[in-house]
């Protein structure tokens, strides 16, 4: 195997999970025995710092993401995030007219786009999502950010000033490509922005559920800023976010330097020591013992005779559930938001998906909170409208929450 940035042979694996079916690749019951396996593991390269999927756990993108069970709107934290972007792009760049917004899902960040102005139109390659954006008038090219796809928009509207892709640059299967595109369809003084999880805060909190096959690299800024400098851009500002349990926001132009921001991340990380893979290494070994501790917690409850529901089904639940050996003998249902999971059953392990409103009918001893990122926002939305109930948290440190009613 080559490293995916560099072309090095210089990699070292550190990380194996369970085999595992694609996170997002939720059943129905007839379903179950095509379902498809693949090994879930990690690898360093010792030249450029990226952390990667290996050769043998990368999952062809057309399986992945030409039906995509995730609307990004369901979320009402996800809707207040982009909103704020929209409106933070705006105040950064007020001589800004055109955004193209890639991977734009059913058009979160589209919507408050065009409400404060801006021209802008979504890239998305899934199929339903894309239906969705375009019969809310939010203007969607179903395809993927391909060389064809930019010649047409630079032949339809011209260059643009802004490009931005929130949780997609982690998936890309040719990123050497998609950086070239960007800076076809960039104007000379355009600003690319993008989102994406940050491997170092995944290494200190243990946040091992956002590894999954969606997922092919795992950036550091060290990584970020040995990849770009490749196609001859910079990384000119960072900054930290919240959104999927901790990530970055990078700025990245054809002719600016590189701020504080960038270079004071860049000095962190030489402290933390990214680039020795003694580092990942402890970072599997504290893996193991977090994974085998929530299996105990839950073995014990089960071994109660107590009832466990999980709350939230997205791609980081098929990871912890399917890491950690639990099935529907262990978790009952899943409650999720997102009708387009309703009356699914979760990859591997079977588990049926439902509506919140089961909890009208049924109140579990535990409450799951496999959404943990937005454990704050759901308790609050299942003490309003349903009951107050126990919950396990099982990120990014275990914890129960016991209510005394």
């Amino acid at each position: 195997m080559k490293c995916r940035s560099c072309k090095s042979e210089e990699l070292r694996d550190f990380l194996s999970l369970n085999n595992q079916p694609p996170a997002n690749a939720f059943l129905k019951r007839e379903d179950f025995n095509n379902e498809r396996i693949y090994p879930l593991e990690l690898t360093f390269c010792s030249k450029c710092l990226l952390i990667q999927l290996t050769d043998q756990s990368f999952v062809e993108r057309d399986n992945l993401f030409l039906n995509y069970a995730y609307a990004s709107s369901i979320s009402g934290g996800l809707r207040n995030h982009f909103n704020e972007f929209a409106h933070k792009l705006k105040e950064s760049f007020p001589n800004a007219e055109s955004v193209v917004d890639i991977g734009s899902n059913d058009g979160i960040l589209l919507k408050p786009l065009l409400e404060i102005g801006f021209s802008a139109i979504g890239i998305e390659p899934a199929t339903n999502l894309a239906s969705i954006a375009n019969k809310n008038g939010l203007d969607t090219i179903c395809s993927y950010f391909d060389r064809k796809t930019v010649n047409k928009m630079i032949n339809k509207t011209g260059n643009v000033d802004i490009i931005t892709a929130s949780n997609v640059f982690a998936h890309l299967e040719n990123y050497h490509e998609f950086i070239e595109n960007v800076k076809l369809l960039l104007n000379e003084k355009g600003i690319f922005i993008f989102e994406v999880q940050y491997f170092a805060d995944m290494l200190k909190e243990l946040t091992f559920d956002n590894i999954y096959h969606e997922h092919v690299m795992y950036y550091t800024v060290h990584s970020l800023v040995n990849l770009f400098q490749m196609h001859k851009m910079n990384i000119v500002d960072i900054e930290k976010i919240p959104t999927h349990g901790g990530s970055i926001r990078v700025y990245v132009s054809k002719d600016s330097r590189p701020n504080q921001n960038v270079l004071s991340l860049l000095q962190e990380e030489r402290s933390d020591q990214i680039g020795n893979f003694q580092i990942m290494e402890e970072f599997s070994q504290k893996l193991e013992i977090n994974i085998q501790e929530i299996n105990n917690l839950v073995n014990k409850i089960c071994n109660e005779n107590k009832t466990i529901f999980g709350y939230g089904a997205p791609a980081k639940s098929s990871t912890i559930i399917n890491s950690i050996g639990l099935n529907n003998k262990h978790i009952e249902l899943i409650i999720e938001d997102s009708p387009l999971k309703q009356g699914l059953f979760t990859p591997g392990s079977h588990i049926p998906i439902t509506s919140p409103d089961i909890l009208l009918k049924r109140k579990p001893d535990y409450l799951m909170i496999f959404a943990w990122n937005y454990a704050d926002e759901i308790i609050k939305k299942v003490e309003e409208k349903y009951s107050k109930i126990n919950y396990i948290i099982p990120m990014p440190e275990l914890k129960i929450i016991k209510n005394k009613d």
